[in-house]
């Protein structure tokens, strides 16, 4: 597992001297047997416009830097919402909280969770705790879990 050496502000990836650093960098292959992760804070994906436009850049990320499981939080996004979307993002199967209905305003969050599809069969069971939290099993072989 490779983590990034500094967190990324997610809204920095739209200032173009950092959206070019990290998104036209030269990408070192993956290693064998291993696996990256990555967090955004997206901060809503509700704005007109703006929804598809960072599901495009988190996709471009995914593909460019190798990326095994990623978690996305503050999409603001009912699952059914989340879905649509998500079919933005090719070779990754996602996997999103519910909503919490009865507050009203940003304060319910929403969090997804995005697994590379040559991972995502391993899925066996996900359960949404609450707006904010979200568990997903994965078994390998041998009864393994992760």
């Amino acid at each position: 597992m490779r983590n990034p050496p500094n967190p990324v502000d997610y809204n920095d990836i739209f200032n173009d001297s950092l959206s070019d650093t990290l998104f036209s960098s030269s990408s070192t292959s993956p290693i064998p047997n291993s696996f990256n992760i990555s967090s955004f804070n997206v901060n809503g994906l509700k704005t007109s416009g703006q929804g598809s436009f960072k599901i495009d850049q988190i996709s471009s990320f995914f593909t460019q830097q190798y990326i095994s499981f990623d978690g996305v939080v503050n999409t603001y996004l009912s699952p059914k919402q989340m879905k649509f979307l998500s079919k933005r993002i090719k070779d990754y199967s996602s996997f999103h909280s519910n909503l919490d209905s009865t507050k009203h305003g940003r304060s319910s969050g929403g969090v997804s969770l995005f697994i590379h599809n040559s991972l995502a069969t391993h899925v066996q069971f996900y359960e949404s705790h609450s707006s904010r939290i979200l568990s997903v099993d994965l078994y390998f072989k041998g009864n393994v879990k992760l």
